[in-house]
């Protein structure tokens, strides 16, 4: 089935999917505001504190080693702006801001599986789909977290593009890409898509879009004297530090962030196969997004729950496309039956496909509220396929306070290196940096990738 816009038809999944996004979101802003707050995360904290360490004259990559990119930044700069150097309420606003970010990007899901199949089921299966990893909900609770924004952008772009924006879809893949690496996926899907809809002009405008992005991020960090170790830290860092893995820790790792959701993988594959065979002249990005993200996950970057959230967008869809190919089985099934009959059926077909995304996402919370057996087990399986790393310094040897106490208290560090991720330290053996760096502006002499 071709795109179809909003303006072709009547629409209702939103009506269904909207007040299940609302109310899920806003009883967990209300429980831990009532029982939690104001618990912050480490990631968090490292990066609400830049923001408003920003404003004090900090320089990201020359005062902060950090291998995220910049649009990260430069949000909590402006929300601790906002604050006024509060950091109670900078971290306020932060989780309320993640919060409507990452229920946007579940809406926005819905909105693009609509888009793609035209089926009011098949988008509040997309939409639900996302809910089925508990973290999508959970995390913002504790601040800003770089992937709920590369996904919020990310898949805007793709709405953008299906809607005929290639400029403005160019624009949010380029900030999907500056929110954290993997969103570099969503540039090739968006122009791709602008010129299968609009041709090399679609295709220029929307390269335009991202090129603009790129372009001011470039001119602002020239202008701090940061571009250099933006580059090192946000490109050359993350391909030679990474965590060490094998593919059976990777495959171990989806199934426990997945947990009893891990049932939609197949339906997802599925759907990306029938596209790829009966409909790829129209909607190739699906499986091509899904593939793209597949290895980001596999072979790239797996280091916790946040890290699977671009690729589950895809899994979304292809749920929605199955959800799509199961409606239209069902309606050939029936012996031409009547108008109202025809109606009566669909509507039993959507209830049934809510319900059951409904008992999954239900399923992904006694997942990872009860820890049931099977959830050990891949555990201890996820454990022993580790591979063995050894390194001369840890995170524990920086004579740093921790995250916590940094962001609360305001420190300015006199060190570049106070956050000391794995990664960090990965790299500081590599370029025989030192822990106590004053600051992260240069070329390394030398990076050893044995």
């Amino acid at each position: 089935m071709s795109t179809r816009s909003l303006t072709q038809r009547r629409s209702n999944w939103i009506a269904v999917l909207g007040p299940i996004v609302a109310v899920l979101f806003a009883t967990e802003f209300a429980a831990y505001l009532l029982t939690e707050w104001p618990t912050i995360a480490i990631d968090p904290a490292f990066f609400q504190h830049t923001g408003w360490y920003v404003l004090e004259g900090g320089v990201p990559y020359v005062d902060v080693w950090d291998v995220n990119p910049p649009v990260p930044f430069a949000i909590t700069a402006t929300l601790a702006a906002i604050a006024g150097g509060n950091m109670y309420i900078l971290h306020l606003l932060s989780v309320i801001l993640t919060l409507l970010v990452a229920a946007a990007g579940v809406l926005l899901v819905g909105w693009v599986a609509f888009l793609a199949t035209g089926e009011d089921a098949a988008a509040v299966a997309a939409g639900l789909t996302m809910l089925v990893v508990p973290e999508l909900f959970v995390l913002p609770l504790a601040g800003v977290w770089a992937q709920f924004y590369a996904l919020f952008f990310g898949v805007l772009s793709l709405a953008l593009a299906l809607r005929d924006r290639p400029f403005q879809a160019g624009v949010a893949a380029a900030l999907s890409a500056g929110s954290w690496q993997s969103g570099v996926a969503f540039a090739p899907l968006v122009v791709g898509i602008a010129y299968q809809r609009t041709g090399g002009r679609g295709a220029l405008r929307a390269t335009a879009g991202g090129g603009a992005v790129a372009g001011v991020v470039v001119l602002v960090f020239a202008a701090a004297g940061a571009l250099v170790p933006m580059f090192v830290q946000t490109v050359i860092a993350p391909l030679v530090a990474g965590s060490p893995y094998t593919l059976a820790e990777r495959v171990f790792s989806i199934l426990l962030v997945f947990g009893y959701g891990s049932v939609l993988l197949p339906v997802a594959l599925y759907g990306w196969a029938y596209t790829a065979v009966r409909d790829v002249r129209t909607r190739w990005w699906v499986p091509a997004g899904g593939v793209l993200l597949g290895l980001q996950v596999l072979v790239v970057d797996l280091d916790g729950s946040t890290d699977t959230f671009l690729w589950l967008a895809f899994v979304a869809l292809g749920v929605a496309v199955t959800v799509e190919r199961a409606t239209a089985w069902r309606s050939v099934a029936t012996d031409r039956p009547s108008d109202d009959a025809t109606r009566t059926n669909r509507y039993r077909w959507k209830v049934v496909v809510a319900l059951v995304a409904g008992l999954i996402v239900l399923s992904g919370l006694a997942w990872n509220v009860n820890s049931p057996p099977p959830k050990s087990t891949l555990e201890t399986m996820e454990r022993e396929a580790e591979p063995d790393e050894h390194l001369p310094i840890s995170p524990d040897d920086a004579n740093s306070p921790s995250m916590r106490t940094v962001y609360w208290e305001q420190l300015k560090p006199e060190t570049c290196h106070y956050r000391l991720s794995w990664t960090e330290v990965r790299w500081i053996v590599m370029t025989d940096d030192r822990l106590n760096a004053e600051r992260c502006d240069g070329w390394p002499n030398r990076i050893d990738r044995g």
